[in-house]
């Protein structure tokens, strides 16, 4: 519950609570307790106090009372333009005039009043001097800030705009419901929920779409996973089996390497036996002539001693 309609409605106990506990209120007594009720600081709402039986008994009374319920009626829903355009009313306080302006102005702050032709913008100075029976600006101006003051608006003034404006941004749910409005709100608020199903429905179906969208792109990704997936392993097995090729291509080059090297070794083991016995030959000669020419030679030496 709003803290400004929490704070009316318990401003407006005592006198719901008179009225009940009071056996057979004289009418009198009952209009004494309405105008009480409006006047008093802090009630800004008056529905409790309307639907009362002793209150509704007032329809049954003299003119003079029911003028008081028909005034309850316009604190309760109405507007300080229809108090003057009514007959009969009972006059109002200085105070009594200030909340029912007050309370005016939240009803013309309302999105869901009626624009008139002649006034298409209930919220600029101009229309709100004439609705609110007020003399000046300053008059205007000053109403505003009071209200503002009280909690029961959200507003900010806008003099020097063209024209000059009031800017409300939110009001308390203070205002009860005209008897004679509630078609209208009905209507209201079977657009409100055929709009909301509308939108619920198109919601819904663009869901069914994302949903399709993203079970599409999973499927291509896994597709694509899966032909990747076959290249590399493909890739894999090419690349073992030139592996495989080029380990036997070596083995038969090292092969053949090493029986080249083997036949080079045989070559040069003959050759080195071959320079070792020539080699012996040849000392084997020079032994053997040396041998004989010292043998000659002691043997010349020996015969001639």
């Amino acid at each position: 519950m709003d803290q400004a309609q929490q704070k009316a409605l318990v401003a407006l106990q005592p006198f719901i609570i008179e009225a009940t506990s009071t056996k057979n209120p004289s009418p009198r007594f009952l209009a004494d307790l309405i105008t009480r009720a409006t006047t008093a600081p802090g009630t800004y709402i008056f529905t409790e106090l309307l639907q009362l039986p002793q209150i509704q008994s007032l329809r049954a009374a003299d003119p003079e009372h029911l003028s008081v319920l028909t005034l309850l009626e316009l604190f309760s829903w109405g507007t300080y333009s229809e108090y003057i355009s009514t007959s009969n009313l009972p006059a109002l306080s200085e105070s009594q005039a200030l909340k029912l302006r007050q309370l005016s102005l939240l009803t013309l702050a309302s999105p869901f009043l009626p624009l008139d032709p002649a006034r298409p913008d209930p919220l600029t100075y101009p229309s709100l001097v004439s609705s609110l029976d007020l003399s000046s600006h300053q008059q205007l101006e000053s109403l505003v800030t009071s209200t503002i003051y009280a909690g029961l608006i959200t507003a900010r003034l806008s003099p020097t705009s063209t024209p000059p404006r009031v800017q409300i941004t939110s009001v308390a749910p203070l205002r009860d419901v005209r008897p004679v409005s509630l078609p209208a709100i009905s209507q209201i608020l079977n657009t409100w929920q055929s709009r909301c199903t509308t939108t619920i429905s198109s919601l819904e179906a663009q869901i069914i779409q994302v949903r399709s969208q993203a079970a599409h792109r999973t499927a291509l990704q896994r597709k694509r996973q899966e032909v990747i997936d076959t290249a590399v392993v493909q890739g894999e097995n090419d690349a073992s089996k030139a592996v495989r090729g080029r380990d036997r291509r070596g083995n038969k080059r090292d092969l053949d390497e090493r029986m080249e090297g083997e036949d080079d070794e045989d070559v040069s083991s003959d050759e080195v036996k071959m320079d070792v016995d020539e080699s012996g030959d040849y000392a084997g000669a020079a032994g053997r002539g040396g041998l004989g020419r010292g043998a000659k030679r002691n043997r010349g030496r020996g015969g001639f001693t």
